[in-house]
């Protein structure tokens, strides 16, 4: 309802906020105000969230039937979906916090559904473990928030840190405890164990999971971008760790062999993207990305059950890795392409540094499309990979520049400082994605095939950033889920398998 009604103000012309009331809170200078944001933020945000979870729902009709525990799930859902619609029209923050330790709360229930379950247990316990430490960070800004500023408003303290001419040590204390959380709630390496391991749970609370509520992170970053760009330092490092995460998230979904797993480490390496655009002060193309992949990430989920089938359709001729010069044309044009599409959209990359990331982006996206095409011997199929390829950045720039006009004013005028920081950062950004790019592309056919096994075995595992995680959960839960030791992972065991059998061949003096 509150969706609703915010929807419906915005377009009778209203803006700014919807206060319902004020809870006086004890011993402190300011209140905590029952408050509906009303803007276009508010409007995009939670008409997403409320087709996600109706589409969540109607899906779940027809995969719990017949579940003797259906109607609780439901209930749970309909919980779980409500108090995340709060977290997306919350007009201050410490509403917003509240709506989202109890969203965090009811979707823990979800993903506990199947009790008998060790490994779903288990994994939802280490998820606690990292929520409510992002958690305590929120509930440690929003003090600090309304004791310097004495409101909690999200408008207040959008109209504060801009018309002050310098941050007050508390405020950047709080920009800091802000970006600690959209790090642990956006699960950005080394933190993503949780995410990964929370397939156990029914596959619509997996979709509701990596379609809705991760992005929690993303838009407190969003709704107080004001104070996080008048703090640099703490927005260029939630920039590093995107990168990091994209990066290594990326390279970790290609060795994956189970279907919800892959999906599990695509929203990773996507949450580090968006923290990149964050990082970056690519607020509206943050949010662009938060929408288009909520969307697609609810559509994998939903259908996963078919992708063994489509698979099965894909034709296995005709596919070839791409030279060393054919990929590097490839980026050539793919960055001539995003080029000259940001300098028709009016965006001139060598005189603005966002102007050069966006084209950095898109131009690395478009340039991944045109290798794919380069992997076919087929004429026909490169060039139809040069036309999406062309569609496909021209499409980004114009949803871009249709997030910058629509959305700028809801999120904050100023702009990150162009320093030394930041065109590291940038510098990164490029050599990242370009040598990301390279080992999809070329470098698998120039690294030895030693180097490969030994680089899959170590992916497939996540480079073991989640072994103290499990211990440390181990040691608190093991007798609560029935688990004495973690299990040894797949991929070694299969390596322990090969060497098995190669010595009993060679023993028994058979052929290899």
């Amino acid at each position: 309802m509150a969706a609703l009604a915010a929807d419906l103000s915005y377009f009778l012309g209203s803006r700014g906020d919807f206060d319902i009331g004020h809870l006086p809170l004890p011993g402190l200078i300011f209140d905590l105000p029952i408050s509906v944001t009303v803007d276009g933020l508010t409007l995009i945000l939670a008409s997403l969230v409320s087709f996600v979870v109706l589409t969540i729902a109607q899906y779940s009709v027809e995969y719990l039937d017949g579940d003797p525990h259906q109607a609780r799930f439901f209930r749970l859902l309909a919980f779980t979906g409500g108090f995340f619609l709060l977290v997306v029209v919350s007009g201050n923050i410490g509403l917003f916090t509240i709506a989202i330790i109890a969203t965090g709360f009811s979707l823990n229930k979800l993903l506990k559904f199947y009790g008998e379950r060790p490994k779903a247990i288990m994994a939802a316990h280490k998820k606690s473990l990292f929520s409510r430490t992002a958690d305590l960070f929120l509930l440690g800004a929003t003090g600090l928030i309304g004791s310097q500023i004495g409101s909690l408003q999200f408008r207040a303290l959008r109209q504060f840190v801009e018309h002050a001419d310098r941050v007050p040590l508390p405020l950047q204390i709080a920009a800091w405890l802000i970006v600690g959380t959209v790090v642990l709630k956006s699960a950005h390496f080394p933190f993503q164990g949780w995410l990964i391991q929370v397939m156990e749970a029914p596959t619509p609370v997996s979709a509701l999971m990596h379609a809705g509520v991760v992005y929690s992170g993303a838009i407190i970053a969003l709704r107080t971008s004001a104070l996080l760009v008048r703090v640099p330092d703490a927005l260029w490092f939630l920039g590093l760790m995107g990168l990091a995460t994209v990066l290594i998230a990326s390279l970790v979904m290609t060795t994956q062999t189970a279907i919800k797993s892959m999906l599990a480490w695509s929203t990773t390496a996507q949450l580090g993207f968006m923290s990149l655009e964050l990082g970056l002060g690519l607020f509206p193309l943050a949010l662009l990305h938060l929408v288009g992949h909520s969307l697609y990430k609810a559509h994998a989920f939903l259908s996963s059950g078919s992708v063994t089938d489509q698979l099965r359709q894909v034709s296995p001729g005709g596919k070839k890795i791409p030279s060393t010069a054919s990929w590097l044309l490839a980026v050539l044009a793919g960055m001539a392409i995003s080029a000259g599409g940001a300098w028709m959209f009016g965006e001139d990359p060598f005189r603005d540094p966002k102007g050069m990331a966006l084209v950095l982006i898109v131009g690395v996206a478009v340039a991944q499309i045109l290798v794919k095409g380069l992997q076919f011997d087929n004429l026909a199929d490169g060039l139809m990979a040069l036309l999406l390829g062309v569609s496909a950045g021209l499409t980004y720039l114009v949803l871009h520049t249709l997030f910058v006009w629509g959305f700028t004013a809801d999120l904050t005028q100023a702009t990150v400082p162009v320093n030394a920081p930041y065109f590291w950062l940038l510098g990164l950004t490029m050599l990242g994605f370009l040598g990301l790019s390279w080992i999809q592309g070329p470098g698998r056919g120039v690294l030895s095939q030693r180097v490969q096994l030994v680089l899959f075995t170590h992916l497939y595992n996540g480079l073991y950033v989640d072994v103290w995680v499990e211990r440390f959960s181990h040691r608190f839960w093991s007798e609560r889920v029935g688990v004495s030791l973690p299990r040894k992972n797949l991929a070694v065991e299969s390596l322990q398998s090969v060497a098995r059998n190669r010595n009993v061949i060679s023993q028994s003096g058979g052929s290899q």
